[in-house]
Formats: structure tokens, C-alpha cells, sequence
């Protein structure tokens, strides 16, 4: 004890020390009476997080002066590690292309948001985001920044997913002409559709809801779209060739179906398309590492959005995978490929994955049943 006390000099080994305050990571500093100098006795190293954290909990709106605490550096030094940590990540189209080599599609969201950001020759320093959104899974297929939106931009973009075998049936724009002229130059065998579709497919649903919640019939028309869903991947995971063993798991959940699917239309802003780009604006709005390159920051953004885990307990990649896959955003930023989870056929989590698929695709617009939304006239009411 009295040697924690009065410890020795290192120096000139006098007995004459006092303690002289701490470091800023906790150590105790000593100094000499007898040669005036200090020094700390034993070194506790400060344990900082892994950057994957820090830059996963930026991108999820925490600011620099808020992780001061977590990091123990400057909110400057801090911005600068971000940054650095995500130039050194994958590009998102390169890491989704590997993780599916094939893409199946039926159809897209073309989505387009201005953001705050350091832009020569614009006098209210904005830029502009493209995305192209896969309808079924939400997950983004692809993206292009440009100093604003022009139909040179869409043209370079939808050229650049043709050239990645991303192919379309079906393409859900906000009805700007430059867009759509764009997609009859890349995709002219597509259809052409407004979000007009999207909100009226909603009400469809909403309105059977209302009134059988557990429809029959509702779930048959649900499981004849899962049939038409292209979900090899899936059809291979189960080992079932004829697609039986998917259907019979679905058959098991009406109850979690009908569910499902009413959080989804309770909730739509918050999980589908509507908040992928709500989600966009807000956080971008507020990013003063924009300052200089957005790319990084953006790339990190939309792989931390694809890759995180949503309320079913999987990631939008899984469902755009259609298999039950374990994925983060430090897998991600290592460049790591999603991990396999092995799942018996009567799991809860796989029947949930079956369901959210066959759930989303009954949701998607302009491939399924027509609705004049009117009694007298529906196809799914049950009459004596």
C-alpha cells in the first residue's frame, strides 16, 4: 500500500513524489519535488469501439459531438475517421452483384431526392439522388449522384443497370417525362407506370381487410402471386424443386399472413419505398460531412439501410436473396458475404421469411387481381 502511496521517481529515484491529477483516460500522474518532472506509473489503455460501430451509428443519425463520448476524440477527428473508415468500403451495386450474380425483377421504383451538399455552380448547394428500388424486396439496386436531375443522369443510370443484366418488366416513376423517355431508350420492351398504382394497390388491400381479416380467398390470390415470384435461390434452400414444400408452409400461416400484412399497410411510410426516401431526406439534411464528396457517406448510408435487420428478423438484402441469411453492416464494410442460416422446415424464422416474401408480393402493383373496391362487386367476399 505504501508503495501505491509514495512510489519512487522513475527519474532520479527520489521519495520525494506527490500526485499530480490524471490523464484523460483515468491514470494517475505523479511528479518529483526533487527534479519537477511527471509521470503516469501504470497505463490503462482507453478502450475505443470498433469503427464500424461508430460509423454505422453516424449514418443512423447520431452527430459527431454526440460520439465524443463513445470515441474520446474531437468531433473533428471523429468526422475524419468516418470518413477515411467509409472510402474503405465496397461500393453497395458491387457487393449486392456479388451476393446475387442474377438479377430477377418484375418491377422498380425510380426515385429521385435533392440533398444538401457543396455543389459547384449551384447557387442553393444541392445535389441530386437517383435510385433504382426493387419493388418486392425495398432493397436499392442501384444509385447515381449528380449535381441535378436531367435526363442525362437517368440515361446513365438506367444504361449502367442494363449493363449489369438488371432486367424489368415494369418500371413505377413520379410521371416526369425526362424519366420516362429515359427508360423507353434502356428498357423499351417496359411498361410504364406512376406511383399513382402503388397507393391504389394499398387501398385494394386495406379495403379487403376491413372486411374479412382472414380471407380465404385473399390468401389463395396470395399464394398463386407467390407461385409467380421467381425464387430459385429459396426453392433450392428447401430442397424443393416443384415449389410444395414453400406452398405448405404458407398454407400454415393464414393468421401470420393476414397480420403481417396489415402492419405493413398500418406502417408503410415507416418500412416500404415511401420510407427509404423519407429516411433520405431527413438524415441528409443534417450532414455536414457533405461538405466534400458525398459518395462514401451515401454508399455507407444505403448499405447500412439494406443490410440491417427489419421487424420480420431479416435484412431487405435476405428478402431480395429470397434466403434466410444473416447480415450487418461491419460484414458489410469488410467486404464478408452474407452468412447461410441453417433452418429446420418447421422454424418459426422461415416460416415469418416465407411469409414476409409472399406478404410483400401480393403488395407489389399492377401484377396481381383488379379492384373497383366496391361490395357488390367483390371477388373476395364469401356469400352464403
Amino acid at each position: 500500500m505504501s508503495a501505491e502511496k509514495n512510489p519512487v521517481c522513475i527519474y532520479c529515484k527520489s521519495s520525494k513524489v506527490i500526485k499530480h491529477g490524471q490523464t484523460s483516460t483515468g491514470n494517475k500522474r505523479y511528479r518529483c519535488r526533487n527534479c519537477g518532472k511527471t509521470w503516469v506509473l501504470e497505463k490503462n489503455e482507453a478502450v475505443r469501439p470498433d469503427l464500424s460501430d461508430i460509423a454505422e451509428a453516424y449514418l443512423s443519425g447520431r452527430t459527431c459531438r454526440d460520439l465524443v463520448s463513445v470515441y474520446h476524440s474531437s468531433p473533428l477527428r471523429i468526422n475524419q475517421k468516418i470518413r477515411e473508415f467509409l472510402e474503405g468500403c465496397p461500393h453497395w451495386e458491387d457487393y449486392l452483384d456479388a451476393c446475387v450474380p442474377q438479377h430477377h425483377t418484375r418491377l422498380i421504383y425510380l426515385i429521385g431526392r435533392n440533398f444538401s451538399c457543396m455543389c459547384k455552380g449551384s447557387k442553393a448547394n444541392t445535389m441530386f439522388l437517383a435510385m433504382a428500388v426493387d419493388a418486392l424486396s425495398t432493397v436499392v439496386l442501384g444509385y447515381e449522384i449528380a449535381a441535378k436531375d436531367s435526363k442525362n443522369l437517368w440515361m446513365q443510370f438506367l444504361d449502367r443497370l442494363n449493363s449489369r443484366g438488371i432486367s424489368c418488366e415494369t418500371f413505377i416513376t413520379n410521371g416526369a417525362r425526362h424519366i420516362e423517355e429515359a427508360i423507353q431508350t434502356s428498357y423499351p420492351e417496359a411498361t410504364l407506370k406512376i406511383t399513382y398504382h402503388k397507393a391504389y394497390r394499398d387501398k385494394e388491400l386495406t379495403c379487403c381487410l376491413s372486411r374479412l381479416p382472414v380471407n380465404i380467398k385473399l390468401f389463395n390470390e396470395a399464394l398463386k402471386i407467390f407461385e409467380g415470384v421467381k425464387h430459385p435461390n429459396l426453392l433450392h434452400y428447401l430442397n424443393d424443386d416443384g415449389g410444395h414444400k414453400a406452398k405448405e408452409i404458407l398454407k400454415s400461416a393464414p393468421e401470420m399472413f393476414a397480420h403481417r400484412l396489415k402492419e405493413r399497410l398500418d406502417n408503410k411510410p415507416r418500412v416500404r419505398i415511401d420510407g427509404l426516401g423519407t429516411a433520405f431526406k431527413m438524415r441528409f439534411e443534417k450532414f455536414h460531412m457533405l461538405k466534400d464528396n458525398p459518395n462514401p457517406v451515401i454508399n455507407g448510408w444505403i448499405a447500412k439501410w439494406m443490410v440491417n435487420r427489419i421487424e420480420m428478423g431479416f435484412s431487405r438484402l435476405s428478402v431480395y436473396m429470397q434466403l434466410p441469411v444473416a447480415t450487418s453492416f461491419k460484414a458489410f464494410s469488410c467486404g464478408n458475404l452474407p452468412v447461410l442460416l441453417q433452418l429446420s422446415q418447421d422454424s418459426p424464422l422461415l416460416k415469418s421469411f416465407i411469409v414476409e416474401i409472399a406478404t410483400r408480393a401480393l403488395q407489389v402493383p399492377g401484377v396481381n387481381f383488379t379492384c373497383e373496391m366496391k361490395l357488390d362487386k367483390c371477388s373476395l367476399i364469401q356469400y352464403p
